[in-house]
């Protein structure tokens, strides 16, 4: 989304004085098939708003507009409203700086008749408002036509000061606060939009977008779960709830929104693609990000990140040799000696960095800070991140660790009960210090050309011991899953039974990258199963090598490669 509040006058006035050093265009639409229409233009990041009428042709206008994305809204009597989004700018326009634009009026990209009978219904606290907030209101669009956003706000105020119920002019002041970047009051604005009325959309989905923010993805994820739910075919629900899921590293889930998000509205303003090349890169797939990146760059030329996104596509097109492939694994990241880590300031447990070195400070029984060293972090991060420190040659846990759920956040240690065993795996020596796991242990030994699958087993272990353990010691059972689970449970499958050893981990994570795209990992299941479950759309291991809760490492999850029928 994008919106903030209440702004200071010499930010609106750099921002009138940029609009007006700025070239106009005109947008010329045409509705098709031709029919009567409202037509509404929002500005999609920076205050704006107008309207028009289509005419019998489908025809519509709208003058004066600065470059920027815009949201257009299309409104058909007995059909119900669409939205899309319009990038407005020199790659559109022709030499008279017209951007002509056909909008194709599909069934599926109007709104569901539940939600339209939503919106018609008039509550009592509505039907109470005054005509002179109303009027109030009205003035305050005109004022954003001119992009005279001071008295826009001037106008909302005063609407909602004779009648505090006015949810839509609450909203409105949220939106132009959201835009502002005065995330606080955007927040504060959207609930007041929703303490008027609860069944409020746009307050309610403009409230979890704020959120994100905020970096409050996990009571985000709730307001955005209900927006989706209530507009499936909102665009902008969908790229919000997708990006919730991405900070709270549900991937997925945040690949399955956003990718619905870039279906329903391509161009949309919240630039979907750029997540999803993200995750890409995190499932080490280079060219479905790369694709990404240049839809992104069909849609949004001019934008300010066009730029950038031209470097990033460049240097995914160059081909990466084994060593820079490994160096974007966990494996890769699995030791680190004076790590990056954000500032800790509030709370008990504090962390500080001085002259280039990180420093643990948590208060002792009597209540006296104590001060230590942060030496060094053990685990990639994927799931979190122990913190060590180091006196003589000897490493200790601190009681403080990074988790990567929900954006990253510090919490209590996990309790793994470090020990020295641990740096086995998890850690290279190079002299007198230590790294993390490099060329040398896989290509080492007896296994230096072509390492094999018992050079996984080696520390992704057969069996439950003590060395695979991350915390609690769980009795072995059947059904044991742990943090360091993936070989043991894979061995246990029918499937690496029925093939007599010949499905390995390497069939799935190729050497260097450890990753596949999931269309490359169906293409593994279909070699043994080609016609099963041909039509399902979603991946093998959504159903048959879900995630679950690692027994032995307090709630975090881990994929389970059992390989089994759902219960």
């Amino acid at each position: 989304m994008g919106c903030t509040g209440r702004v200071p006058l010499l930010a609106v006035a750099a921002c009138l004085s940029a609009w007006a050093a700025t070239a106009r265009y005109e947008l010329r639409g045409r509705l098709v098939p031709a029919t009567n229409a409202s037509v509404w233009l929002h500005g999609a990041t920076a205050p704006f708003e107008d309207s028009t009428l289509a005419d019998d042709s489908g025809q519509f206008r709208f003058r004066d507009l600065v470059p920027g994305t815009y949201t257009l809204g299309v409104f058909v009597p007995a059909r119900g409203e669409m939205r899309r989004t319009v990038e407005i700018g020199p790659s559109q326009a022709d030499a008279r700086k017209r951007v002509n634009l056909k909008v194709e009026l599909r069934d599926e990209d109007f709104e569901s008749k539940d939600s339209l009978r939503r919106e018609a219904l008039v509550t009592v606290k509505e039907l109470a408002i005054p005509d002179q907030a109303r009027h109030e209101y009205d003035e305050a669009q005109k004022k954003l036509a001119k992009r005279d956003v001071a008295e826009a706000v001037a106008h909302l105020q005063r609407a909602v000061e004779l009648a505090p119920q006015f949810a839509a002019a609450w909203n409105h002041l949220g939106t132009i606060a959201y835009q502002s970047r005065d995330y606080p009051r955007a927040e504060s604005l959207f609930r007041k939009a929703l303490d008027a009325d609860a069944s409020d959309y746009q307050a309610l989905v403009n409230l979890g977008g704020v959120l994100l923010n905020l970096k409050r993805a996990s009571e985000a994820l709730n307001y955005n779960r209900y927006a989706a739910l209530s507009r499936p075919n909102d665009a902008l629900a969908n790229s919000q709830l997708g990006m919730n899921y991405f900070l709270l590293n549900r991937l997925d889930l945040s690949k399955k929104y956003l990718t619905i998000a870039t279906h329903l509205d391509p161009a949309h303003f919240s630039h979907p693609q750029l997540m999803l090349a993200e995750i890409d890169l995190r499932q080490q797939d280079r060219v479905a990000a790369a694709g990404e990146l240049e839809a992104f760059l069909q849609y949004h030329p001019d934008s300010p990140e066009a730029g950038k996104v031209k470097e990033d596509l460049e240097r995914l097109r160059t081909p990466s040799g084994p060593a820079e492939s490994y160096g974007g694994t966990g494996m890769a990241h699995s030791f680190t000696e004076r790590p990056e880590l954000p500032l800790l300031s509030t709370g008990p447990d504090r962390v500080s960095r001085r002259d280039g070195r990180y420093f643990f400070e948590s208060p002792d029984p009597s209540g006296q800070m104590q001060e230590r060293t942060i030496d060094a972090a053990i685990g990639s991060g994927r799931h979190l991140r122990i913190l060590l420190t180091r006196s003589g040659n000897t490493w200790k846990e601190l009681p403080l660790a990074w988790y990567q759920d929900g954006g990253g956040h510090y919490g209590p240690d996990p309790d793994f009960r470090f020990s020295p065993d641990c740096l086995v795996c998890h850690a290279s020596s190079e002299g007198s210090h230590l790294t993390a796991m490099g060329c040398q242990a896989c290509h080492s030994g007896v296994n230096e050309s072509r390492p094999s699958q018992p050079v996984c087993l080696t520390c992704h272990l057969e069996s439950h011991s003590l060395r695979s353990t991350h915390g609690t010691v769980i009795a072995q059972t059947d059904d044991l899953l742990e943090l360091n689970s993936a070989a043991y449970r894979l061995l246990q499958s029918r499937c690496y039974q029925a093939t007599q050893g010949k499905l390995t981990c390497a069939m799935c994570h190729p050497p260097h990258s450890f990753a596949k795209t999931p269309a490359e990992l169906r293409m593994v299941c279909r070699s043994c199963h080609p016609e099963t479950h041909e039509r399902a759309a979603l991946d093998c291991n959504h159903c048959h090598m879900p995630e679950r809760h690692a027994q032995d490492a307090g709630g975090l999850l881990v994929t389970d490669h059992r390989i089994q029928r759902p219960l």
